[in-house]
């Protein structure tokens, strides 16, 4: 149970980090956002906030922004409703606003490591051949290993 738990905590983190990457980005180009919802299917909770709709839905495994405009019976638009629209947005900037959930995703993986290096330091190679521990009753214990003791040879070499 506690790993099916961390799976969709984590899992979740990746999608929300992801799909906020699509939602920063339509709002820089002025498009209007409909729905962010974490997960598909029925909806858990949420609550509108301005012209946004936020969802959490019963299926964790996905996520997605709606935005204004993405549906061709949206695209018959008014001249005011075309500002708002992601289909009426130049090219360039559609394809920012699907790129940036994959860039999220990558500088998130990035902060990530920068974090865990700087705070847990970076693994150093240990080359040792010293005994960690000689098991009772064990051919090792038998021939005469201890702990702590350094091989040095192995059949003289």
């Amino acid at each position: 149970m506690n790993t099916l738990f961390s799976f969709i905590l984590v899992l979740g983190l990746l999608i929300f980090v992801h799909e906020l990457g699509h939602f920063i980005f339509a709002k820089l180009f002025g498009v209007r956002v409909l729905k962010f919802s974490l997960g598909f299917g029925p909806r858990l909770f949420g609550r509108v906030v301005g012209e946004t709709e936020y969802v959490v839905s019963a299926f964790p495994l996905g996520g997605f922004v709606k935005m204004f405009g993405e549906n061709p019976d949206e695209q018959q638009a008014s001249a005011e409703d075309r500002q708002r629209s992601f289909a009426y947005k130049t090219v360039w900037q559609r394809f920012l606003i699907v790129l940036a959930g994959p860039i999220f995703n990558l500088a998130f993986a990035v902060v990530l490591f920068f974090g865990v290096f700087t705070f847990v330091g970076v693994p150093t190679s240990v080359d040792t051949t010293r005994v960690g521990r000689v098991n009772v009753d064990s051919p090792a214990e038998l021939a005469g290993l201890q702990t702590d003791d350094v091989i040095l040879r192995i059949n003289s070499r």
